[in-house]
């Protein structure tokens, strides 16, 4: 029932704010509405949400504000992730051990990010688009190290459900969260990735960076809140809000079952291909 009831209500609630919308609106709600379906998919898939929903923002024309878009995908994440990240519960895509350690670290790091980015534009060190470029560059680094890894056939055997190095997945979360934190993306992407790095299953990795998601992102929001300089400047589009919301909620449940019948090489190659080939064009233009 849910995954037929629950893409339908999105789609009434996307068309009946088009139609109330102005005409001026109409594209980008549609657009943004396809960007949106997509991030929702590939999240509970293969584990990437604001990585494909911040660089399909920044596509919308007219141009959507970067700041906006990072704002409104850690907003939007604290509301539709615990759907993706119950079902993956349920189908046993999920470790507490890996789940732990990746909220102590994403927590901390999310947290931090929206204030050292508030600090950096404020002082002129570095632009909106210089962030972007930083965090679209750890994303193509790690990337390129999975697929080499893999290519080699380093990646080795999945590690026991139990042997989940604590200090190492902390850290993982920190980098991922700290990332998130700055620019709204980069928790999947660099996050999951170096999971798979630690050889930690894929569908595990998924399931539980999912579930610790929930609260980085809810730590992230906290920390816009709080830092005023974070929100300086934001041009919001608010007629965006329910496609966003509506457009992620719609494709979950499919999602997570679409990942729980993908193979572990399948799913990595997905993953790494996917987040490259959406920060090549930040990298490459900065926003």
């Amino acid at each position: 029932i849910a995954v037929i009831a629950i893409p339908v209500l999105c789609l009434l609630a996307i068309v009946a704010t088009a139609v109330v919308a102005p005409a001026s609106e109409r594209p980008p709600i549609f657009f943004a509405s396809v960007v949106a379906i997509v991030a929702g998919l590939s999240s509970t898939a293969i584990g990437v949400y604001g990585g494909v929903l911040v660089p399909g923002l920044l596509l919308i024309r007219p141009p959507i504000d970067p700041l906006f878009a990072a704002a409104i995908s850690l907003f939007l994440q604290v509301l539709v992730i615990p759907i993706g990240a119950g079902t993956h519960y349920r189908l046993g895509n999920f470790n507490r051990r890996l789940a732990l350690p990746l909220i102590i670290g994403g927590v901390a790091g999310s947290f931090v990010g929206p204030f050292v980015s508030g600090y950096l534009r404020g002082q002129a060190i570095l632009s909106k688009d210089d962030i972007a470029r930083v965090v679209a560059g750890m994303i193509v680094i790690v990337g390129i190290l999975v697929l080499t890894t893999l290519r080699m056939g380093k990646l080795g055997a999945v590690r026991d459900e139990k042997d989940v190095p604590f200090g190492r997945v902390t850290g993982i979360g920190g980098v991922a969260g700290f990332a998130s934190g700055i620019s709204g993306a980069g928790w999947g992407p660099i996050g999951v990735k170096l999971l798979i790095l630690t050889r930690i299953d894929p569908r595990q990795a998924i399931g539980s960076s999912l579930f610790a998601r929930v609260f980085m992102a809810a730590a992230a929001v906290a920390a816009y809140i709080i830092s005023a300089s974070a929100f300086k400047g934001i041009v919001a589009d608010w007629w965006l809000i329910v496609p966003l919301f509506a457009g992620s909620i719609a494709p979950m449940i499919p999602g997570a079952f679409l990942v729980s019948r993908m193979s572990r090489e399948r799913a990595t190659i997905g993953i790494t291909v996917l987040s490259i080939s959406l920060a090549l064009p930040t990298l490459i233009f900065g926003h």
